[in-house]
């Protein structure tokens, strides 16, 4: 398996934006779980060990909120990026018999100095990004510093891809039920699970994010979605036994989105409120909800994330990989694509 690399920019800590719950606190990871001497990778034939990976991320395993599988997996995977991308050069660098400076120094004289025509080309290609700057003797040099280090980063990539990259470091996989209102083809290949609280802004700012996903992937994404109203989110629960009274009269989604909407205002009148402008039976709702007919399925939804490894909210298991926060469009992109290509491979 190939590694797709990360930019060469310092490791960013695990702080997804999330909703957590008021006594939540970090908890540093004194150890990190074994790998020893087992292969998290190969760079032409040669092992990174899971121990030397480890070494190298000390320091942000111990800044890092790591304590769960799927949150260490991911500290590893973005580290292991830099960690190859720094073999890789080492390793050609090996080959040729010079030091990585001055193997990357041949690469980018190899592809000749910046020309006035290049220089020329890229200030006519960005005219209106630039607005109403002049080409004269100082932006021209900006310019060829600035088209001499891309240059060196395409240099860069050119080595690092030429190498053989062998990735054996694998997320963690947790078996979560899919029980819930649900959206997308029922035998989509991908399923995520989401675990949300009406009351988090986290959890509503990812909802552009979704509609993204479920757009780009029509045929290959279902979206399950489960109650994980926080403690210290006093209306959620309430909005979430409510959610599934509109469920029990096929308007989960519309009722969803309207309780995103008015987050700060989840009252009982409210809540009945949003039910009657979805023109709900309102007999039944409000029956549904006085008697808190899903007051059970709500704690089993709360049981079951925590079982999981949910520790705040919004939470999203895709294909049983946890995606914790409110991730960009990209990050979901790229884990349903992996998920994709595996399925094609197993096939």
């Amino acid at each position: 398996m190939r590694h797709s690399l990360v930019p060469l920019t310092a490791i960013p800590l695990l702080l997804t934006p999330a909703c957590r719950p008021a006594d939540d606190a970090a908890v540093p990871v004194a150890s990190a779980p074994a790998g020893g001497d087992a292969a998290a990778a190969e760079v032409n034939g040669e092992p990174v060990t899971f121990a030397e990976l480890d070494e190298w991320i000390k320091e942000d395993l111990f800044r890092a909120r790591a304590s769960e599988p799927s949150e260490l997996f991911e500290l590893r995977d973005r580290a292991l990026g830099l960690m190859l991308e720094e073999r890789a050069l080492e390793s050609e660098a090996k080959r040729q018999g010079v030091a990585v400076q001055t193997l990357l120094e041949n690469e980018v004289a190899a592809l000749g100095p910046v020309t006035d025509a290049q220089v020329s080309t890229w200030y006519a290609e960005n005219q209106d990004r630039l607005g109403k700057v002049d080409l004269n003797d100082e932006t021209t040099e900006q310019i060829r510093s600035f088209l001499s280090q891309r240059q060196e980063g395409e240099a860069r990539k050119a080595l690092i891809e030429g190498a053989e990259l062998i990735v054996h470091l694998k997320p963690p996989r947790i078996q979560v039920s899919a029980e819930g209102p649900s959206k997308g083809p029922a035998d989509a290949p991908v399923t995520i699970i989401e675990f949300s609280d009406f009351q988090c802004p986290y959890c509503s700012r990812v909802l552009s994010t979704i509609a993204q996903v479920m757009e780009r992937y029509p045929e290959d994404v279902r979206v399950v979605y489960r109650n994980f109203p926080l403690r210290n989110h006093q209306r959620a629960g309430p909005a979430a036994e409510a959610s599934l009274c509109a469920e029990e009269q096929g308007k989960f989604w519309s009722y969803h989105d309207k309780l995103f909407a008015n987050a700060r205002a989840l009252s009982d009148e409210q809540l009945k409120g949003y039910a009657e402008e979805l023109e709900l039976d309102m007999a039944a709702f409000e029956q549904c909800y006085d008697e808190r007919r899903f007051a059970k399925q709500v704690e089993t939804d709360v049981r079951e994330g925590r079982a999981a490894g949910v520790t705040g909210t919004p939470a999203f298991f895709v294909n049983g990989v946890l995606l914790s926060g409110a991730r960009p469009s990209s990050d979901f992109y790229r884990a349903i694509d992996a998920e994709l290509e595996r399925l094609k491979e197993g096939a």
